[in-house]
C-alpha cells in the first residue's frame, strides 16, 4: 500500500502535480498496475510478441517498483546523484522481497528484474511506454506539464537539453519519446 503515498517525480518535475485534476497525479500504484495491464493486454492481442516475454513477467511487473517505498522514485532523466545507488537498492530489496518465494519464481522474478534494470527487455519497454502514453493522454488538453516547468523550478539534466535539441519542444511527451527511443535496446 506504501506505493500508493509514492507520487511519481516525473509528475512533480513536469508540473502536472500543480495541476487541478485527478486523473494527472500519478502514484507508484497506479503506474505498476498500469505496466501489468498494457503487459498482459500486449500478450494476450499481439500473439507475434510473446517470445519476448519471459515466464513470471506479470510477477516482476508487479514489485519491480516496491523498492520506491524506501528509496522513493528517482527519475531516470540523467541526473545521477540521487541514482548512483538506485539499481543496488532496488535489487536488494526485491530479491529480500521474493526470499521466501519457491525457487522457480525468485529465480524468474530476479532474472526479470536485472533484465529490466539493464534496460535490455520488453517488460522495460513497457515501463517507459506507460509514463510516454500517461502524458501523451494529457497532451491534447494541455495538462501534460511542459519541461519549461522543470526549467524554471528544478533545473534541466543534459539529457533535457539534448532532447528538447532533438525534438525542438519543450513539451513531456515529445522529450519522453527521445529518452524512450536512445535509452531503450
Amino acid at each position: 500500500m506504501k506505493t500508493h503515498a509514492i507520487r511519481r517525480m516525473g509528475v512533480k518535475y513536469h508540473g502536472i502535480c500543480a495541476l487541478p485534476i485527478y486523473l494527472a497525479d500519478q502514484n507508484v500504484m497506479e503506474h505498476t498496475c498500469l505496466v501489468a495491464i498494457m503487459a498482459a493486454c500486449l500478450r494476450s492481442m499481439f500473439p507475434e510478441l510473446n517470445d519476448y516475454f519471459p515466464p513470471y513477467y506479470l510477477e516482476t511487473l508487479l514489485v519491480h517498483d516496491l523498492a520506491e517505498t524506501v528509496i522513493g522514485d528517482i527519475a531516470d532523466d540523467g541526473s545521477a546523484d540521487a541514482a548512483l545507488h538506485k539499481d543496488e537498492q532496488e535489487y536488494m530489496f526485491i530479491g529480500d522481497f521474493v526470499s521466501d518465494f519457491d525457487d522457480e519464481s525468485k529465480n524468474c522474478i530476479m532474472l526479470n528484474f536485472s533484465h529490466l534494470q539493464k534496460k535490455d527487455n520488453i517488460l522495460y519497454l513497457i515501463d517507459k511506454l506507460e509514463w510516454i502514453l500517461f502524458v501523451a493522454y494529457l497532451t491534447p488538453s494541455g495538462e501534460a506539464g511542459s519541461l519549461k516547468y522543470k526549467e524554471s523550478h528544478i533545473g534541466l539534466t543534459n539529457q533535457d537539453r539534448h532532447a528538447i535539441e532533438v525534438t525542438g519542444s519543450y513539451r513531456t511527451v515529445d522529450v519522453m519519446v527521445v529518452h524512450f527511443m536512445e535509452h531503450s535496446r
